[in-house]
């Protein structure tokens, strides 16, 4: 049974809104990664100024400290609970050791691809931007370039081991959370 997702996709494809949907759903957590950098960037330490700066660049952070903050979720959890990852296997290191991983614990994981374009993504970062102000989406091309180079690569390999259900991501909110229910049904 599976009970561990990951969702994937351009930044500004509606991760965190599908996750937040599925996870009540669902009844369970939701790890992500961005918003975790986002409280540590916040601290006053030189591994808090460190993350800043990278977020600020638009950069991604090492794997290693992807990875480091992902498997300390795994080791939290028992194998009932049901855990929902907006924002990992960035590079195709963190995505074969996400796998490894959970091959390892025993859990099996569904990858979710919200598809959108390149133009409905600049639209809604440049809408997010002015409502949450994060600096992240200072630099959409910049980010673009990197999910192309870093993150399409661990897609595809989340791809060749069978564990993607790619999704429309263009409609509503509502209309992609139903398609999402409908294809994890079937």
């Amino acid at each position: 049974m599976v009970n561990t997702f990951v969702f994937m996709g351009r930044p500004g494809s509606g991760k965190g809104v599908q996750t937040e949907i599925l996870a009540a759903k669902l009844g369970s957590k939701v790890f992500s990664t961005g918003k975790r950098l986002r409280d540590i960037a916040k601290e006053d330490s030189v591994l808090g100024r460190k993350v800043g700066k990278i977020l600020d660049s638009g950069d991604l952070v090492p794997s290693w400290l992807a990875s480091f903050l992902f498997g300390e979720v795994f080791l939290s959890l028992n194998n009932k609970e049901v855990i929902i990852f907006d924002g990992i296997g960035r590079q195709e290191s963190e995505a074969k050791l996400f796998a490894e991983i959970c091959d390892w614990l025993g859990r099996d994981f569904q990858v979710i691809n919200l598809d959108v374009s390149e133009k409905t993504v600049t639209g809604r970062i440049n809408k997010r931007h002015v409502v949450e102000d994060r600096t992240d989406d200072d630099n959409i091309q910049d980010r673009f370039t990197k999910y192309n180079t870093q993150t399409m690569p661990a897609l595809n390999f989340f791809r060749s081991i069978g564990k993607v259900i790619d999704i429309d991501g263009e409609p509503l909110p509502d209309i992609v959370a139903a398609e999402i229910q409908e294809k994890l049904r079937g």
